[in-house]
Parts: C-alpha cells; sequence; structure tokens
C-alpha cells in the first residue's frame, strides 16, 4: 500500500507542474476553439489545477503516515481515497475560470461528472464497510459487498486461529488497508474466502465440506470473540 501511496503521489505532483508548465494539457480547455480560449483565465487556472494536483497527492501521504505514526495502519490505505473526495470541488472551481456566456453543455459535463463520482464515493464506502455474520434458521450470511450465504451443513465446523495463509494474489474482491474481502489464490494451491475487517487477530474459520476455508474477523478482537461464541453453538458437536 505504501508504494501505491508514493506512486500517486508523485504521479499527481507531475501532472500538477506539467500544467502549470504546459496549460494546453487541461482537459476541455484543449478542446474549445481559438475564440473561447480567449475567454478563459487560463494563468488562473493553470495555477489552480498545478495547486490542486500537488496538495491532492501531498495530503493522502501525510495521512499515510500520520496514520501508521500514531498506531492505525488498518486506516492508512484509506487516504489513498482524499484525492476522490475533492474533485467535485476541483471540477466546480475549474469551471469559474471559463467566462465564455454559453457554457449550458459543459455545466451539464460538470453535473454528470460530480455525480459519477458521488457514487464511486458511495460505491468505495459500502465496498469497505464491515462485514457481519447473519444467522438464520439453517443459514449463514456473510453481509456486504462480495458477500454470500452458505448453508451451515455445509460446513465441517468452526475454529479460531492467529495467522492466517500465505496469499498469492487476490482474485476478486477488495484490499484496503486491513480491510480485505472476497475470494484469494493461495501460495499452496486452491483458493479461500475473506471477509476482514482488521489486521488484528484472531480470525474465526470456517471449514466447508469441500476442503476450502472462509476467514472472518470484526474490527476489534473483542467482537470477535463474541461471534466466535455465538457461532460455538451452531457446531455443538464439530
Amino acid at each position: 500500500m505504501e508504494t501505491t501511496v508514493l506512486t500517486t503521489t508523485c504521479i499527481l505532483i507531475a501532472i500538477g507542474v506539467l500544467i502549470k508548465r504546459f496549460p494546453m494539457l487541461i482537459g476541455g480547455y484543449n478542446t474549445l476553439p481559438k475564440h473561447e480560449r480567449q475567454n478563459v483565465d487560463i494563468k488562473g487556472l493553470s495555477t489552480f489545477m498545478c495547486y490542486s494536483l500537488v496538495g491532492m497527492g501531498i495530503a493522502p501521504l501525510l495521512v499515510f503516515y500520520i496514520c501508521l505514526g500514531i498506531g492505525h495502519a488498518d486506516w492508512a490505505g484509506l487516504s489513498i481515497l482524499i484525492p476522490l473526495a475533492y474533485i467535485p470541488f476541483l471540477i466546480y472551481k475549474a469551471n469559474s475560470y471559463d467566462h465564455n456566456k454559453h457554457k449550458r453543455s459543459r455545466k451539464y459535463v460538470v453535473f454528470i461528472s460530480m455525480a459519477m463520482i458521488v457514487v464511486v464515493g458511495l460505491f468505495m464506502f459500502y465496498g469497505i464497510s464491515p462485514t457481519s455474520i447473519r444467522i438464520n434458521q439453517n443459514q449463514l450470511t456473510f453481509t456486504g459487498m462480495f458477500g454470500t450465504t452458505r448453508s451451515i451443513d455445509s460446513f465441517t465446523g468452526v475454529k479460531l486461529t492467529d495467522s492466517l495463509p500465505q496469499i498469492s494474489r487476490r482474485l476478486n474482491g477488495l484490499s484496503v488497508g486491513g480491510i480485505n474481502k472476497g475470494r484469494f489464490q493461495l501460495n499452496s494451491g486452491g483458493s479461500c474466502l475473506m471477509y476482514l475487517s482488521s489486521n488484528d487477530s484472531p480470525y474465526i474459520v470456517f471449514v466447508e465440506k469441500s476442503g476450502r476455508e472462509i476467514f472472518y474477523n470484526s474490527r476489534n478482537s473483542e467482537m470477535t470473540y463474541e461471534m466466535f461464541r455465538e457461532l460455538l453453538s451452531l457446531f455443538p458437536s464439530k
């Protein structure tokens, strides 16, 4: 994750510097007719875009290391989402430097762009929401994005472990900070499902009759222990 944050920071800062030096790189401005470009405060726009992109690059890096420094490594990975939250204002403010009278079509573009960003933001928020387990008659449901439902009879048992298997890659799902959801390829072959809300052990392991395992934990160890005690009543003889 540190590499991702550093790479994102470098890319955003580089783009910001390039835009200040070469304003024609600004999307939308470079497609305007020449007579409309004259009505755009390109000096102000390029300066604003430069400062914004540099800030969008530095902010997640600072938040990342602050989270690590205060012992919240699980949240450090979420710093990569900070630029996303700033984009709606970036689009809105950038449009104010265009002084052309007929900007209705571009306003629609701004509105649609902002709406799409909100949708993506909500999608990400839903994705990183902690998974919970719901017990309904003879079924276990892992809630949230990439969740699944299993019959209790499909498991041979449930246990606690303090370690996770070696993972070679994520097949689907997401990994942000300590949040890991989806299907993961194992170094030893095969795959497993993970619904992890933190990097803290212990982990509840559901063993399916097929041999495949499902790993689960809550945001803190006490919640995980509480869920495990509740699950034990479902597998009294296993």
